[in-house]
């Protein structure tokens, strides 16, 4: 498995905290200043790219944005 790209923001997504918490890898400074262009960010906000599914997440929530800004554009 491997990630996306860190080119865009719009695959963010918001996590409950103690989901935020609990994920395996914390965001790295590529995907923060990322994550700086996105509408709505949130101190759980996340690239959905970036986060590797695994069996034990399952029941993870996550609320999309209504909005995006798509910084290739």
């Amino acid at each position: 498995m491997h990630k996306g790209t860190l080119t865009c923001s719009t695959c963010h997504v918001i996590l409950k905290q103690e989901d935020y918490d609990a994920l395996p890898e914390k965001p790295t400074d590529e995907e923060l200043d990322m994550l700086d262009l996105a509408y709505d960010l949130t101190e759980t906000s996340r690239l959905g790219c970036q986060i590797i599914l695994k069996k034990e997440m399952d029941g993870l929530e996550v609320k999309v944005p209504a909005t995006i800004n798509d910084a290739r554009s």
